[in-house]
């Protein structure tokens, strides 16, 4: 035991706690539990939801401006904000996220089990529901963000439209 207090001290630790906290710096501010749950959090998000820490952090933050500029935009429009609206929010993000985990599991199970046509059935499902949930969350910032900026409310995407009516004729 005198061999290893000798080793640490030569490495300038004083004590095994000491060592132990520059191994784990979050224990000294009682962060360790925070920081483990984001390192379980992250995996699971790539398995449950097929994306990866990024592209999930960037959902979450389109989530997070839907509700900002919804904020905004009811402010401006003199509307009472409730907790009712927060709470409706919340629901319909939970929903968006089980659409897209629940086809992407699916797709990793058929494709586990050898059934590629069912698996790529799935992943077709996934990416479209998730360009969906995304297209309705940027379209719904577009109109807060009109509001926002004192113009109707479906400014921007008729401007969206024009331009692809445009590109299409």
């Amino acid at each position: 035991m005198q061999f290893l207090t000798r080793m640490l001290s030569s490495f300038d630790y004083h004590s095994w706690l000491e060592l132990g906290q520059s191994l784990w710096p979050t224990t000294k501010y009682r962060l360790t539990i925070a920081s483990m749950m984001f390192s379980v959090m992250f995996p699971l998000i790539d398995r449950v939801f097929g994306l990866d820490t990024y592209a999930f952090a960037l959902l979450m933050l389109v989530f997070m401006a839907e509700v900002t500029s919804g904020v905004v935009a009811a402010h401006i429009r003199k509307e009472g904000i409730s907790s009712m609206k927060l709470s409706r929010f919340s629901f319909k993000v939970f929903y968006y996220l089980v659409l897209i985990a629940l086809p992407y599991v699916m797709s990793q199970s058929f494709k586990a089990h050898q059934r590629a046509a069912a698996g790529l059935m799935f992943d077709w499902l996934h990416l479209f529901l998730l360009s969906q949930i995304l297209l309705e969350n940027v379209v719904s910032v577009l109109e807060n963000l009109a509001v926002i900026s004192g113009k109707e409310k479906t400014h921007w995407i008729s401007k969206i439209q024009d331009k692809l009516n445009n590109l299409i004729s």
